[in-house]
C-alpha cells in the first residue's frame, strides 16, 4: 500500500510538471487600468494576429495554452494604447505592467525573455547615445546646418556599426536560444549575405523549426538571388500615369534601381546625389528607375517634382508591402541595386561619390568631361 501511495504521488508530481512543460501560463497586474480587454498577439507576415484576450479583473489577467518553441509576443492594452513585448514560452511566467512608465514593467519566468533582457541591457548606452545623435541631427537640419547632419550622420553610422558588432557577439554566444534568430530577424537590413550565411552556421540546429530561422533562411535565398553577379529578377510595376512599366524595357542602358520614399529623410538627402550622378552620365547609356515605398500617391508626386527627379518613377503605393521590393529583399531604404546592359547586377547600395566612383569605371568620363577635353 505505502508502494502504491507513493507511486501515486510520483505520477502527481510528475504530471504536474509535464503540465508546466507542455504549456504556458500567464499571469500579470497592470497599474492603473482596473477594467477592459488585454489582447495576445503576434506578428506573421505583415499583420497582428489576435492569439487570445481576456477582459480585466480589478487590473489581473490570465492567458493560458501552448507553444511550440519560444516566440515574441506581445500584450496589447487598447486603453492605453500600448504594447508590452514578452517572449511567451511553456512555463509559468508573471508579469507587472505599467502602462504609464514601461520601462519599470517586469517579466518573470520565462528564460527565453531573461536572455532578451540582456541583450536589452547591453545595448542600453550605445541606444542612449543614437538618441543623442538624433536629436542633434533633427536640430541641425531645422536650422539647415550642413555640417553638424554630416558629422551626426557618420557618427550614427558608426553607432550602427557598434550594434551590429554586439548582435553577432550576442547571437554566436547564445546560438541555442530561439532570442539569437529573433534578434537577427529584426535587425536584418544590417546584414549582407555573407553576414547572415555566416551567423545562421552557427545556430544549433534545435532551432530549425522556429519561424524565425524559416524567415531569416528565407531571406538568404532571396538575397542570393539578387547577389553581384545575378540577372536582375524582372518586375513590372506602374509609373506616374498608371503605365506598367517593366524593369526589362531598361535592357541596353546601365540602369540603377533605386528604392527609396517621399517620408524617408535619408532618402531625400541622398537623392541630390543621385541627381548629380544622372545629369553627369545620362548622355552615356545612364538611367534610372525610381522605386518608390509610399503609399500616399500626392506626396510620391510631389517629392518627384521638388527634389528634381527626371528619370521613370514606378510604385504600387503598397509602402513595404511594395512588390519589387519583396523581390529584391528590400527591408531598408534608401537602397539600391545597379545593373549593366545586360541586366547584371554590377553593384548594390551605393551612395554619393561611391556610385560616381562606380560609373566612372563602367562609362569613362561624363559627356561634359569628354567635350570638354576635345576643346583643349
Amino acid at each position: 500500500m505505502k508502494k502504491l501511495f507513493f507511486l501515486l504521488i510520483i505520477a502527481t508530481v510528475l504530471a504536474s510538471c509535464s503540465g508546466t512543460k507542455d504549456e504556458y501560463t500567464l499571469k500579470g497586474t497592470i497599474t492603473g487600468v482596473d477594467t477592459g480587454m488585454i489582447y495576445l498577439q503576434r506578428y506573421d507576415i505583415d499583420q497582428w494576429i489576435n492569439v487570445d484576450s481576456v477582459r480585466l479583473d480589478k487590473g489581473q489577467f490570465t492567458f493560458k495554452g501552448k507553444i511550440g518553441l519560444p516566440e515574441m509576443w506581445h500584450l496589447s492594452i487598447p486603453e492605453k494604447q500600448v504594447f508590452v513585448p514578452v517572449f511567451v514560452e511553456n512555463a509559468r511566467i508573471r508579469l507587472e505592467i505599467y502602462p504609464d512608465s514601461l520601462d519599470k514593467s517586469t517579466v518573470t519566468g520565462s528564460g527565453s525573455h531573461t536572455i532578451y533582457q540582456q541583450y536589452v541591457t547591453i545595448n542600453e548606452s550605445i541606444n542612449k547615445r543614437m538618441e543623442e545623435v538624433y536629436k542633434e541631427w533633427k536640430k541641425a537640419r531645422e536650422i539647415n546646418d550642413s555640417a553638424t547632419m554630416k558629422v551626426t550622420d557618420s557618427l550614427s553610422n558608426e553607432l550602427d556599426l557598434e550594434l551590429k558588432k554586439q548582435l553577432v557577439t550576442f547571437a554566436k554566444s547564445n546560438n541555442k536560444t530561439v532570442v539569437s534568430p529573433y534578434l537577427i530577424m529584426r535587425n536584418s537590413w544590417q546584414f549582407e549575405l555573407e553576414d547572415l550565411q555566416d551567423i545562421m552556421a552557427v545556430m544549433d540546429t534545435s532551432l530549425n523549426g522556429s519561424q524565425y530561422m524559416k524567415t531569416l533562411n528565407k531571406r538568404i535565398e532571396i538575397l542570393k538571388s539578387v547577389a553581384v553577379g545575378q540577372i536582375a529578377p524582372d518586375f513590372t510595376l506602374n509609373d506616374t500615369t498608371g503605365t506598367p512599366v517593366p524593369l526589362s524595357r531598361f535592357k541596353g542602358e546601365v540602369v540603377l534601381v533605386d528604392f527609396w520614399a517621399s517620408w524617408c529623410g535619408p532618402c531625400r538627402a541622398e537623392n541630390p546625389n543621385v541627381v548629380k550622378a544622372f545629369q553627369m552620365y545620362k548622355s552615356s547609356g545612364f538611367t534610372i528607375l525610381g522605386c518608390s515605398f509610399d503609399q500616399n500617391r500626392e506626396k510620391w508626386l510631389k517629392a518627384i517634382k521638388d527634389d528634381n527627379l527626371t528619370w521613370t518613377h514606378v510604385s504600387d503605393l503598397k509602402g513595404w508591402g511594395n512588390e519589387a521590393g519583396k523581390l529584391y529583399g528590400i527591408n531598408s531604404i534608401p537602397a539600391n541595386v545597379l545593373l549593366d546592359r545586360d541586366m547584371k547586377i554590377i553593384a548594390r547600395n551605393l551612395r554619393g561619390e561611391d556610385l560616381l566612383k562606380k560609373l566612372g569605371e563602367l562609362m569613362g568620363p561624363p559627356a561634359s568631361a569628354k567635350k570638354t577635353a576635345k576643346k583643349r
